[in-house]
């Protein structure tokens, strides 16, 4: 399964560059991104919480995204000038982990369906954080959207209600499992492509250098908060999930939604040209402790 998520990432690279290439994919770019987040909502948000087994499953992933949560209410209180409740936004987005294109994959390929569980859990449980985080930047865009795109945009959440319906009205068949190991090498497939035809776009051409010590500081954050969830995780699958977010990638969602949404900042631009090596860390990290531990 490693070997398949690594070509998974190398596809969605490739495919995004040359989604840069066309002019046709850049003029519908943002249907292209819509159309990601339904197939997340249809992958993911329905199936995570259809299968929750009992109520100390969530408790663990939903402490990282507490956690993760803190960043937000940093961030709105350190930002200043003009469109600050929308850049403070963005900011603790280009902060937050990548728990659907990197901590959900890189947790299959480490450890396995017991690892997809811990992570796809906690992808769903974010899914409230990330509906504010959405319904804020579109209410503060500099480019006006229409209503009626609204739900497309919140259609992760929507996924997560219909999954609360089903696990309350009958239990999840066995094939469940297999759609979220697979979903793994899918997302990351399509999330690396979504991304880099995101942050090249010509929209988000700015200096990352200007954005890197904010961005640079509010991931530290990230890690200074999950570091004891991780010291004093109950087992192996919740550790290394945990350190997976500690030690993410950047998250797609700002430069998707940056593009969008009309917004232009370096702290993005930093995320997605240093938050890399900050992910290289990680998946070295959770392979030894699924080697050494």
């Amino acid at each position: 399964m490693t070997v398949v998520v690594l070509l998974a990432y190398a596809t969605g690279v490739v495919l995004g560059l040359i989604a840069l290439r066309v002019e046709r994919f850049r003029l519908v770019w943002s249907h292209i991104i819509r159309t990601q987040l339904l197939l997340v909502a249809i992958l993911i948000s329905v199936t995570a919480v259809w299968q929750i087994e009992s109520l100390p499953d969530v408790i663990w992933p939903l402490l990282i995204v507490v956690a993760t949560g803190v960043l937000l209410g940093v961030s709105l209180l350190t930002t200043k000038g003009e469109g600050r409740v929308g850049r403070a936004t963005l900011y603790a987005m280009s902060a937050a982990p990548n728990t659907s294109f990197f901590v959900l994959p890189v947790a299959a390929a480490t450890v396995g369906p017991i690892g997809v569980i811990v992570a796809v859990l906690l992808d769903r449980l974010a899914a409230p954080l990330w509906a504010l985080y959405t319904w804020i930047l579109r209410k503060h865009a500099p480019r006006k959207q229409r209503r009626r795109t609204s739900w497309i945009d919140q259609s992760p959440n929507i996924g997560v209600a219909i999954g609360v319906v089903l696990y309350f009205t009958m239990p999840a068949p066995d094939w469940i499992s297999v759609i979220d190991l697979w979903a793994g090498p899918i997302l990351a497939a399509t999330g690396a492509a979504i991304f880099v035809g995101s942050a090249f776009h010509p929209s988000q051409r700015v200096n990352p250098r200007k954005g890197f010590k904010r961005w640079a500081g509010m991931v530290a954050l990230r890690i200074g908060l999950l570091a004891p969830l991780f010291i004093f995780a109950p087992n192996k699958p919740i550790a290394i999930v945990t350190i997976l977010a500690a030690l993410s990638i950047p998250a797609f969602g700002p430069s998707q939604f940056s593009t969008m949404y009309g917004y232009s900042e370096p702290e993005v631009a930093a995320a997605n040209k240093y938050g890399w090596y900050v992910g290289a860390v990680g998946v070295i990290a959770a392979l030894l402790l699924v080697h050494y531990q």
